[in-house]
């Protein structure tokens, strides 16, 4: 077998759970990793050996993930979409059973974490994806972006943030972190509305 075609067989499952998670659809994440195979495999003369494969690779596939969205009608969010508002800060502290055995939580999670997540524009998505599951560097996802490093950072602290306004009350009713305490009770003063004390 070519040397090229092993190098993408070595990573192929690594490569078809970031596009399946980018499309969301079987069908279609099985036609854009042939696509990208097939690009990858047309344009090989265009890898430098001794370069990083994967991020090389990944570029690809991800440029055919954009495609296959934008073809199914799925467009980026914009920066100042209405549901990037902000969010109250929540102590690391919460989340230290999370940060400690992240699988256990995973094998804990529903179809609220799905929805969640496919409610991420496909810059947040993909951002999340190369850098918490596949383990890139943020200049690397950069460089498999195209985009300046820091456009990478904006991405991947909003969707962070939508991840986290979605899924804080489902984390909580789950018992997968604690309910932060209220700071001020409610009461009810003399003309009978409702005021924080």
């Amino acid at each position: 077998m070519d040397e090229f075609l092993e190098k993408i067989e070595k990573h192929r499952d690594e490569f078809f759970r970031f596009i399946l998670r980018n499309v969301w659809d079987s069908g279609v994440a099985e036609d854009v990793f042939s696509q990208g195979v097939l690009a990858a495999y047309e344009n090989r003369a265009k890898y430098t050996p001794g370069s990083n494969f994967r991020a090389w690779m990944y570029r690809i596939l991800l440029n055919k993930c954009y495609v296959a969205n934008r073809e199914t009608g799925r467009a980026f969010d914009s920066l100042d979409h209405p549901a990037a508002k902000d969010a109250p800060a929540i102590e690391k502290d919460d989340f230290s059973d999370v940060i400690q055995n992240p699988t256990e939580v995973l094998e804990q999670c529903g179809d609220e974490v799905y929805r969640a997540f496919r409610g991420l524009s496909t810059a947040q998505r993909s951002c999340i994806l190369l850098r918490g599951i596949e383990k890139f560097s943020y200049q690397e996802i950069a460089d498999i972006m195209e985009i300046p490093v820091g456009t990478v950072m904006t991405h991947l602290a909003r969707g962070r943030k939508k991840l986290r306004n979605e899924l804080t009350d489902y984390a909580q009713e789950s018992g997968v972190i604690k309910k932060l305490p209220r700071l001020f009770k409610k009461s009810t003063d003399i003309t009978g509305s409702n005021a924080t004390a």
